[in-house]
């Protein structure tokens, strides 16, 4: 069975596919490390992964409001897994595998070690691409590439000549309808 279809992720395993959901990462990270984690954007072996789909800070956001549940062992107790309380993510940093907060004389601590979440919490909030891409009529990956090639050809260009801009590329290298102006600007509104 492929640690894509584990129960359970590591912190490190949630990280990599809420950031590039990629499997092979996922896989890579059964038992990771922070410089392995770390490693990904640093060297160009890693350019496969290098396409960022979200952020870490998505994934905290989750783990504090409630909607994804961790659990780990307390350093405190050290026992078995338990909970880890949404509360604790307000001062938790994540830095893959581990989630560290500042302590006042000891410096970086990890209160939680062993941390795991759900794997079908995560990859039903975060959905890879082939999902997203293969339930829209068009590739919004490709359309939002076109308007990044046009935009910094034609910086100033309104909202409106980009969108017809867009769309007229878009026909000419799909040889087929472009979305229409309405899906463009609601797409666009979430793009820099």
């Amino acid at each position: 069975m492929s640690p894509l279809d584990d129960k359970y992720w590591n912190l490190a395993q949630a990280a990599a596919w809420v950031e590039y959901r990629s499997k092979d990462l996922v896989e890579k990270f059964e038992d990771p490390s922070r410089s392995a984690y770390i490693a990904i954007s640093m060297y160009p072996s890693a350019s496969d992964y290098m396409t960022k789909m979200g952020d870490l800070s998505e994934l905290q956001k989750a783990l504090l409001e409630g909607s994804i549940t961790a659990w780990g062992r307390s350093q405190i107790s050290n026992s078995k897994l338990e909970e880890i309380p949404s509360i604790e993510w307000a001062d938790l940093k994540l830095e893959p595998p581990d989630a560290t907060r500042r302590h006042p004389t000891e410096g970086w601590i990890k209160p939680w070690t062993d941390i795991r979440l759900e794997s079908a919490a995560i990859k039903k909030r975060w959905r890879s691409e082939f999902e997203t891409t293969g339930r829209s009529r068009f590739n919004w990956k490709r359309i939002r590439e076109i308007h990044d090639e046009i935009k910094s050809q034609n910086p100033l260009y309104s909202q409106n000549e980009l969108i017809i801009e867009i769309r007229a590329e878009y026909g000419d290298r799909f040889n087929k309808a472009p979305p229409c102006r309405s899906s463009c600007q609601s797409h666009m509104k979430n793009w820099s």
